[in-house]
């Protein structure tokens, strides 16, 4: 792949990866209490959500681009869902206040924001994966001030993630997207 083409693609798949929904994978089942573990120094349950929503959708960006060699597919595939979840645990720390980040914490934390993660990561229908009652709950959250923040606060556009998550993910992705002489892409930023 050209070495323009790889820099144009890299920055499209991360520009449209940072502004998707933040579906994430299962996670683990033993979630960490609200706060506790993003007080402790660790990664949240939302910076996870993030971390996993995020790659999920250069997981998708990187399968539908046309021009993407198999082994770049296979690369990105092997990105772990986790693998900017420590930069997007920095960027809500800075970017959300405490009741916003422990609304947060125990949506992505509780069983349905665990389900919810899991269905928009594998493009469930609502109607079948959740009851009419969950829906509305997981709707709610998504449509919450402490939602809209977070968003607003972990897309490419906000010079900090774009610093933090993009400093850690361009790395990352300009490995899988090498040009043919080996050299890896040429993105900037986030």
């Amino acid at each position: 792949m050209p070495r323009a083409a790889s820099s144009s693609l890299i920055l499209a798949v991360l520009a449209s990866a940072l502004l998707a929904p933040f579906a994430a994978a299962a996670l683990e089942p033993a979630v960490a209490k609200p706060d506790a573990a993003a007080s402790a120094g660790g990664v949240g349950a939302t910076a996870r959500a993030v971390s996993a929503g995020i790659v999920a959708g250069i997981r998708q960006g990187a399968q539908q681009d046309r021009n993407a060699k198999p082994a770049q597919i296979a690369c990105v595939r092997a990105l772990a869902y986790d693998a900017v979840a420590a930069p997007a645990q920095q960027v809500i720390e800075a970017s959300l206040d405490a009741q916003d980040r422990a609304y947060l914490e125990t949506f992505y934390a509780s069983p349905l924001g665990v389900k919810y993660q899991a269905a928009m990561l594998s493009n469930a229908d609502p109607d079948k994966a959740f009851s009419a009652e969950e829906w509305t709950q997981a709707q709610a959250a998504m449509a919450s001030p402490a939602y809209q923040k977070l968003r607003a606060a972990t897309v490419s556009s906000n010079p900090l993630a774009a610093q933090k998550i993009g400093g850690t993910l361009n790395p990352l992705l300009g490995a899988c997207f090498k040009d043919a002489d080996g050299q890896g892409g040429e993105a900037k930023g986030g």
